[in-house]
């Protein structure tokens, strides 16, 4: 595992309804644009995944980082929540060894 964190968004996640807002690809793209416009690319990494699992409530998005908790999200909105996941995986970064992340500091519903 790298040693900066990585937050992993399932680029297939869509809703029945095809809105925008449980779009996962937009999602990925406006984290990705939002992570190099803020010069956040050393801390923190970025990726598209096929599936996380959770196709019922999209989207999905993971932190996992080396000697930190893992959170698993669901119902990301991509229009509405791309900053506030750049957000969590900068604090999610900054987190100590043992230390968890406020639940309020993370997008959409825990797993």
């Amino acid at each position: 595992m790298s040693r900066t964190p990585l937050i992993s968004i399932c680029r297939r996640c869509e809703d029945d309804d095809e809105s925008e807002a449980g779009n996962g690809e937009r999602l990925y793209q406006e984290v990705k644009a939002l992570r190099k416009k803020l010069g956040l690319k050393e801390v923190f990494d970025v990726e598209g995944v096929r599936c996380l699992g959770m196709c019922r409530s999209p989207c999905n998005v993971m932190f996992e980082g080396k000697k930190r908790s893992t959170y698993v999200r669901t119902q990301v909105h991509a229009v509405h929540e791309a900053e506030v996941v750049v957000q969590a995986a900068r604090a999610y970064a900054a987190l100590e060894p043992g230390e968890e992340l406020p639940e309020r500091r993370l997008p959409g519903l825990s797993d």
